[in-house]
């Protein structure tokens, strides 16, 4: 490296969207227990926060505009869910969202979709909304089976088959429903 040459900077910008405010800390520091005496040694480093729910960020790129945008409606609590539903789909509708923001969304959401479909363009807001809704209808299907499973004594691998024939879902997806749900059932 020469005296001359110069590093270009990396900004890590965290999005936080969880149910409650932010109120941890926003520094290294303030995520540390530092021993006083080599404090000053420990480079302090500022972290740049972003609630999603909420915030006064001045966007430029659309596709951060609507990704901001949609978060913030599908994450007011004070917004009933179907409300909050219409309102996104109506969003994404007016102004056309990109599929990758959709995908964002998704992931943001934990959201199971068809990323196929992203593929193809056929994937908007309402049909991950409607992607959302079938998934909730097999998890609720999906516990009911396995805490009967468990009443009724039978082994897991007997409950998985149950879950794949039921459900017509894979050994995968079985596998991942009993991981998620056995200690609720059991």
């Amino acid at each position: 490296m020469k005296k001359t040459d110069r590093f270009i900077p990396v900004i890590t910008v965290s999005v936080y969207y969880g149910d409650k405010v932010w109120d941890g800390p926003t520094t290294l520091h303030g995520m540390l227990d530092i021993p006083e005496k080599i404090a000053r040694y420990v480079n302090d480093y500022k972290i740049l926060l972003v609630e999603a729910r909420r915030n006064a960020l001045v966007l430029h790129n659309a596709n951060n505009v609507d990704l901001f945008n949609l978060l913030e409606i599908i994450l007011d609590k004070s917004t009933p869910k179907n409300e909050a539903k219409k309102k996104a789909i109506q969003y994404g509708e007016e102004h056309q969202v990109d599929k990758s923001v959709v995908m964002t969304v998704a992931g943001a959401t934990n959201s199971k979709i068809d990323y196929n479909a992203f593929e193809k363009g056929e994937v908007t807001m309402c049909t991950l909304f409607e992607e959302i809704a079938k998934e909730n209808v097999i998890k609720g299907k999906a516990l009911g089976m396995i805490e009967t499973g468990f009443d009724f004594e039978l082994s897991e691998n007997d409950i998985l088959i149950r879950l794949q024939r039921k459900l017509d879902i894979t050994l995968q997806q079985a596998q991942e429903y009993l991981n998620l749900f056995k200690k609720q059932a059991v």
